[in-house]
């Protein structure tokens, strides 16, 4: 397209407990895609400052009743970087779902809205630290629940070739609030591969 997207499909395999015992499922859970149209202004050379917005979906393909929320969801997105200090990201992705259909008859109503902080330094050599990974979740429905955790972790950018790159990062969150959460894991480990193309020249 003669426009600059950032594309981003996300297929999770999660391990959840089962009860307050020590018991776990393994599962796939909901896929999401997003879709920001990249804005031309304000000019990113000058300002250092990109931001994008677009489309959200959330599709019901959890394997599992604990995890997933059971819906087809849609809403906005919008995300914004900044790179004014040499080597330092500073980021934000704000994302908004709310259910239309239902994969089951116990399904119920969803609206949320959700925010990933992200703050990446480079420490060189295609090493980084970074806490990205956590992203706090509000559930805008009457008492229903709201998580924020925070992360933190490293990676390093693979160029086994010109035409691509592999990222990879490991990370460790730690859930700082929850309310209205029966069941929210306290500790969690997140191992991440993303495959990075180019853009496309026209």
């Amino acid at each position: 397209m003669p426009w600059e997207q950032l594309v981003r499909p996300t297929i999770k395999v999660v391990t959840v407990p089962n009860g307050k015992g020590a018991s776990t499922s393994t599962a796939y859970d909901d896929m999401q895609l997003l879709d920001l149209f990249v804005m031309p202004w304000p000019n990113s050379k000058e300002t250092s400052f990109r931001w994008g917005f677009g489309p959200y979906f959330v599709f019901p393909t959890s394997t599992s009743n604990l995890t997933g929320d059971g819906a087809w969801e849609l809403g906005p997105a919008a995300a914004f970087s900044y790179r004014g200090f040499p080597g330092l990201n500073i980021a934000g992705l704000l994302q908004q779902a709310t259910s239309f259909a239902y994969s089951s008859s116990k399904s119920t109503p969803i609206t949320s809205l959700t925010f990933q902080p992200v703050i990446t330094y480079q420490i060189g050599q295609e090493w980084y630290v970074k806490s990205s990974d956590a992203t706090w979740t509000f559930n805008l429905r009457r008492k229903t629940s709201t998580t924020m955790p925070l992360s933190a972790g490293f990676g390093k950018v693979w160029k086994p070739s010109e035409g691509y790159a592999i990222d990879t990062s490991i990370s460790g969150e730690w859930m700082v609030y929850r309310q209205f959460s029966t069941r929210t894991e306290q500790f969690s480990s997140n191992f991440l591969v993303s495959l990075v193309l180019p853009k496309p020249e026209f």
